[in-house]
């Protein structure tokens, strides 16, 4: 009898479990500069999409290749174009938010290894209501965009 229960317990309850891991937030079109020197920076991009119909924000960035990366965004102040890490990256509802140079992107610092155009490094992007998205990242000299 505990079998049977057990069992119904579980062919119940996966369905939820399989709905508390879906995702509103996809991430597409991602690729990273070579680093040719280890421990040289690098940077990384994407195009992030939200179909949910919750604003979500992308909080950190992890990454096999480097103990540090950081989201960070370009901006021009008095003609000057400064680069500075910001808290994360709001991802409205039913938008999207391009990570791409000259604009918000995530720095790869203190790089463990270098890589170079065509080989693929790992990303764990954190978000606050969807969690950790895994990606693997081809290397390209310029945007294949």
């Amino acid at each position: 009898m505990k079998k049977i229960l057990a069992s119904l317990l579980i062919l119940i309850c996966t369905p939820f479990a399989s709905f508390a891991q879906s995702s509103d937030i996809v991430v597409s079109g991602e690729w990273a500069r070579p680093i040719l020197i280890a421990g040289r920076p690098g940077s990384a991009y994407s195009h992030i999409e939200n179909t949910g119909s919750e604003d979500d924000k992308l909080v950190m960035v992890t990454s096999s290749v480097s103990p540090r990366l950081e989201i960070h965004e370009h901006t021009m102040t008095d003609g000057v174009m400064k680069m500075g890490k910001v808290d994360g990256i709001v991802v409205p509802a039913g938008g999207s938010v391009d990570l791409k140079p000259g604009g918000y992107h995530i720095m790869i610092f203190d790089s463990i290894k270098k890589y170079a155009t065509g080989e693929e490094i790992d990303l764990k992007l954190t978000f606050e209501k969807s969690g950790v998205i895994e990606k693997t990242v081809t290397v390209f000299s310029k945007s294949p965009n």
